[in-house]
């Protein structure tokens, strides 16, 4: 299940993500995508009834990575390459709401309709800075670990305001469960590397 979402979305992490929008365990899903990749993504949505908003500009990354926290906003018009930001959601108001919070730069309303604890996002929103793009921490479970993102091994789609924070670690003990349910190998190859980097 989420290898062939994958091919859709371009990782397992995307895949997941839209496996638990679809499940209802998340109200709204933000995703980047360069514009090639977009319409397959949109004919999938389009076939599973999820509302897409496109953002009004795309995202150049600084590094060149996909999982890159640090961009330069650019207009649609320009010509160098750039990501689009999507919000996905079975609510077509929320999908609008989301797209509108980040082109005002309200990141805290944004971060609570994406689900995320509200101590995570109060987090981010004192933390986050162009001088300090990642606020990954040295994790203490499985569920917080978001240090092999890079290599598409994550629960989480925020950063946790602590390894051990409690609202973080319910929802990818929630999350882990539904991906479970739908795809064991996934959930395993989940456990056993962010487990590993634990004991590491």
């Amino acid at each position: 299940m989420i290898s062939k979402l994958a091919r859709i979305f371009g990782s397992k992490t995307k895949a997941q993500e839209i496996l638990l929008l679809v499940a209802g365990l998340k109200p709204v899903v933000r995703q980047g995508f360069y514009e090639y990749e977009l319409p397959q993504v949109e004919q999938f949505c389009k076939e599973n009834e999820i509302y897409l908003v496109k953002s009004g500009f795309k995202v150049h990354l600084a590094d060149g990575s996909n999982y890159s926290n640090k961009g330069i906003r650019l207009p649609v018009t320009d010509l160098r390459p750039g990501m689009f930001f999507v919000y996905l959601s079975l609510d077509q108001y929320k999908a609008w709401q989301a797209s509108h919070f980040e082109a005002a730069g309200k990141d805290k309303e944004l971060g609570l309709l994406l689900g995320y604890p509200g101590c995570c996002v109060d987090f981010f929103c004192k933390r986050f800075s162009e001088q300090n793009p990642n606020l990954q921490l040295k994790p203490t479970n499985m569920f917080t670990n978001l240090t092999k993102r890079a290599a598409d091994q994550v629960l989480l789609s925020h950063f946790p305001c602590n390894s051990d924070c409690v609202g973080s670690i319910a929802l990818g003990k929630k999350y882990l469960g539904l991906i479970r349910k739908w795809d064991r190998e996934r959930a395993e190859e989940l456990e056993k590397e962010l487990l590993l980097l634990r004991i590491a």
